[in-house]
């Protein structure tokens, strides 16, 4: 399941994204940011904003020329258990090993610290 703060559902418009949630655990929660870059590595919200109106093939066709990407910030829930209530530094600790590495296609990724300049991995 992928959704917005506000509880729309997106894992139509970003299927892959939605893919790489599947591969965590049973009930398992992030809060996170989806993002795409443009060809010179900015943030291009315009065009994560033209990602939500596709849906299906659509939407496989726009992933093909907008990679999303989900970037994790926070573990909320973990196997069914509540994480909000952890200190932070554990929610951290929790979430990084399920994340270090993308899970399909780099669309689920880790951010520690500040936004790094050099986009090597495809999830920063």
């Amino acid at each position: 399941m992928l959704r917005s703060r506000r509880g729309t559902e997106m894992a139509a418009s970003f299927p892959k994204v939605a893919a790489g949630a599947l591969q965590l655990s049973d009930a398992t929660a992030l809060d996170g940011e989806l993002v795409v870059w443009d060809a010179t590595g900015r943030l291009a919200f315009e065009r994560l904003q033209n990602r939500l109106a596709w849906h299906g093939a659509g939407a496989a066709r726009a992933a093909q020329e907008w990679l999303a990407h989900f970037i994790a910030f926070d573990l909320l829930r973990l196997s069914a258990t509540d994480t909000t209530g952890w200190p932070y530094r554990r929610r951290r600790a929790a979430l990084e090993p399920r994340v270090r590495r993308p899970l399909a296609v780099g669309t689920v990724g880790y951010r520690h610290g500040r936004s790094p300049r050099n986009r090597r991995h495809p999830a920063w």
